[in-house]
């Protein structure tokens, strides 16, 4: 039985409101951008759109925190959000408008009245909306990225997967029965009944040794919801809509729309040969020549409760591969050629070395974390070599190790211990008198400092968020306008911080204005805020 437009209109209402009263804050998510998507299908084997030149659009855009860094960061790319709220609309493309950035837009619309002529895209991101609307509005979406995405295009998809989130719907269903006769109340308060019943319900089980072991699971889920901050309690737990689904159904779904599943975010999920042999052998039998049942299988494993999928148009996926997860073809020419592919940067730090049981992979890798821990093969193979050398080591201790590199290149890969991009955000190192800080990175903290701050965070150049962007950032973004002397540089700190204190020793001041140089003009190297005059 379909549902009726007096219901979706109720149902969005509800959303509505507990937008307004729990106020969301406008995330950035680093799976979601278009060099990690694009970098993603070149793994499993695809021809992806390059990520630089991108059309990317997203559905259920909020305010712009997922976007709006992304268009900061790649000027040659075109951003379109696609908005439910017209509040969240107008203040995103006031702070887009402030900025100054003319490749990204926020259209206020619902899903299922998007306009044809919006065109095609490369990428179309869709985060932490199928679970949360009703199946009309499911539909819609992959509708739309039926219908908008390009022939050899990707979408992302997040939701919400059984069997996994089975034990936190018992988390929600206790959070809407203990406000079942609490309509009086706001979802502020809606959310705080609901943790303390909650938290009473928990108490109690946790009295009795036999009831804690028994309900453990639940006791976990519990405590997780607990301590969320209240306005994400609200939006899962308390929203009309939270509907999970099995991936095998999601892929059902996908196949009415003439698409497919490529790989998840999470490649342990994927790459389900990457497991132990036995079970990957076991999963084969289960589901023989099915990557999508082996991949169900796996869930009901691993207890699944979240999903972050890659999909494709079903005419693209036929070269889809997973070899790169089979550890008897990672030493194969069309892997490593994968492999080669990336530029890489290590997610572990020096004291998980010990991980590595060839020596000359573990001081290959000692020497990248020493030298900032982002490399590409080339560089990784000849440092081998140079260990090898070093170790007078002969032909064969030499292939051995190569060997080994490329077995853990993959195994990292898999595990998420190596971020990799075949497009990488270009890192500008400062140099004084040739650094200073584009008018669009300025405008845009500027910009979001000016009251932004309240719903939406900044982003490195990966779109990881940024919550600790400071009045004295921006000064010194300020200061940074063009390539300026050291001494310039500091002597426009001191007169802008130092001028109204009383009592500083002049001596004090220079050596307060030289460290805060140089704090900050590291910390513009980490936020990507830099680039460099072309001699």
């Amino acid at each position: 039985m379909g549902t009726s437009s007096k219901d979706i209109q109720k149902n969005t209402d509800i959303q509505q409101t507990i937008y307004s009263e729990l106020g969301y804050k406008s995330m950035p998510f680093p799976f979601t951008t278009p060099a990690v998507l694009e970098a993603y299908g070149t793994l499993v084997g695809l021809d992806t759109p390059p990520a630089k030149t991108a059309r990317v659009l997203e559905l259920g855009a909020t305010y712009g925190g997922n976007i709006i860094s992304q268009a900061l960061y790649n000027p040659e790319a075109q951003f379109v959000g696609i908005e439910l709220s017209q509040e969240q609309v107008e203040k995103g493309n006031e702070i887009i408008a402030n900025a100054g950035l003319t490749n990204i837009e926020l259209i206020q619309s619902d899903i299922g009245s998007i306009n044809e002529n919006i065109g095609t895209f490369d990428y179309i991101i869709a985060h932490g909306v199928y679970s949360w609307v009703d199946d009309s509005v499911k539909d819609a979406m992959l509708n739309i990225i039926e219908r908008h995405l390009t022939d050899n295009g990707l979408a992302y998809v997040s939701y919400n997967t059984y069997p996994g989130w089975h034990t936190m719907e018992e988390v929600r269903q206790l959070m809407m029965f203990a406000n079942g006769d609490a309509e009086h109340l706001n979802h502020k308060d809606k959310v705080l009944r609901g943790k303390t019943i909650g938290s009473i319900v928990g108490s109690q089980i946790l009295k009795y040794d036999n009831l804690k072991d028994r309900n453990s699971k639940f006791l976990g889920a519990l405590r997780s919801v607990m301590q969320k901050d209240d306005y994400y309690v609200g939006h899962d737990h308390l929203e009309p809509n939270n509907d999970p689904v099995y991936f095998y159904q999601f892929n059902n779904h996908l196949a009415k729309h003439n698409l497919s599943y490529v790989c998840d975010v999470d490649l342990t999920l994927s790459m389900v040969r990457s497991f132990d042999s036995e079970m990957a052998d076991q999963l084969e039998k289960l589901s023989p020549n099915n990557h999508v049942g082996q991949e169900q299988y796996l869930d009901f494993i691993l207890d699944t409760s979240f999903r972050k999928s890659i999909i494709c148009k079903s005419s693209h996926a036929q070269a889809i591969k997973y070899d790169l997860g089979n550890p008897g073809l990672v030493n194969t020419v069309p892997v490593r050629t994968i492999i080669n592919a990336f530029t890489y940067e290590t997610l572990f730090d020096e004291e998980a070395l010990e991980m590595f049981t060839n020596d000359l992979v573990r001081d290959t890798f000692q020497s990248i974390i020493k030298d900032g821990g982002q490399f590409n093969m080339i560089e990784a193979l000849a440092l081998v070599k140079a260990a090898n050398d070093a170790a007078n080591g002969n032909d064969e201790s030499l292939e051995d190790a190569v060997n080994a590199l490329y077995i853990a290149m993959a195994e990292h890969i898999v595990r998420g211990g190596l971020r990799f991009l075949k497009t990488p955000p270009v890192k500008a190192y400062y140099m004084e008198g040739q650094s200073f800080v584009p008018k669009r990175f300025t405008e845009f903290v500027k910009a979001i400092a000016d009251g932004g701050t309240d719903y939406i965070y900044g982003a490195t150049p990966y779109n990881e968020a940024i919550d600790d962007i400071s009045d004295e950032d921006l000064m010194f973004m300020e200061i940074m306008n063009k390539p300026k002397a050291k001494s310039t540089i500091i002597k426009s700190i001191k007169d802008k911080i130092f001028s109204q204190t009383h009592g500083t020793p002049g001596k004090n001041q220079q050596a307060m204005a030289e460290a805060f140089y140089n704090e900050l003009t590291k910390r513009m190297e980490m936020l990507g805020f830099l680039d460099n005059k072309i001699k």
